[in-house]
């Protein structure tokens, strides 16, 4: 049965094709989105795990090339501590 046996017009075909296609192009950019932001995030937790192991050690020499440059570095620049309420580990009631 073809399209026309329903009694749709070209036009009505062509919208429809148009709208799958808009719908699966956004959710294929909101996954490829999604992906890169999960991959971000598990860089920085990588890089605030290797930076509390290396100060817990008392060794603060990491081998290069271990350590990404970025925005979340063990140098001195910016780096994340969770607050004494969250490390204590529980919720207050």
């Amino acid at each position: 049965m073809t399209y026309r046996a329903r009694g749709r017009s070209m036009v009505e075909v062509v919208l429809a094709i148009c709208f799958v296609v808009f719908l699966v192009g956004f959710i294929t950019v909101l996954c490829i989105g999604n992906y890169f932001r999960a991959k971000r995030a598990q860089e920085r937790q990588r890089q605030r795990r290797l930076s509390k192991l290396a100060g817990a050690s008392g060794n603060n020499s990491v081998a290069p090339g271990s350590v990404a440059t970025g925005m979340y570095t063990n140098d001195g620049g910016m780096s994340y501590e969770a607050p004494p309420h969250v490390m204590a580990g529980g919720v207050q009631a």
